[in-house]
């Protein structure tokens, strides 16, 4: 009777402390739904207007960071999703907005990180893809 009992409260416990695992399909279409917040963070990083300044960029990039860490860690519940290339591309992007003056016009800070938006949104297509996301 002790080892029932004990055995239904660590059961209960582990399943609120969150031990049980998404099934794979629950992972993948978890992981499809932080894909697509990514592509929205990244375009209204790349949507700034004219008026903004570098720290709105900043704060832009801090809008996608989160995307990514949400991202990441949807990616490690599914089997054989390698988001190398993401993450590379996401780590250019943040340095080139770090690497930012802060004196420099939107213009010329959208012009910079233009090319580092668009690596990560590749290889954010080229995961949706891998995936089979529906509607990204």
């Amino acid at each position: 009777m002790d080892f029932f009992f004990v055995s239904v409260v660590l059961i209960l416990a582990c399943a609120g402390a969150g031990c049980v695992q998404p099934s794979e399909e629950e992972a993948e279409a978890q992981l499809c739904r932080d894909l697509d917040e990514l592509g929205v963070a990244l375009e209204n990083m790349e949507n700034i207007s004219v008026g903004s300044s570098v720290g709105d960029i900043r704060d832009g990039r801090d809008q996608v960071q989160s995307a990514m860490e949400s991202v990441r860690s949807s990616a490690d519940q599914v089997a054989n999703i390698r988001v190398d290339e993401l993450n590379a591309a996401y780590e250019d992007l943040d340095q080139t907005v770090q690497d930012l003056p802060d004196d420099a016009t939107v213009v010329e800070a959208i012009q910079t990180i233009r090319p580092e938006i668009q690596a990560v949104r590749d290889a954010r297509q080229n995961l949706t893809a891998e995936l089979n996301c529906t509607g990204q």
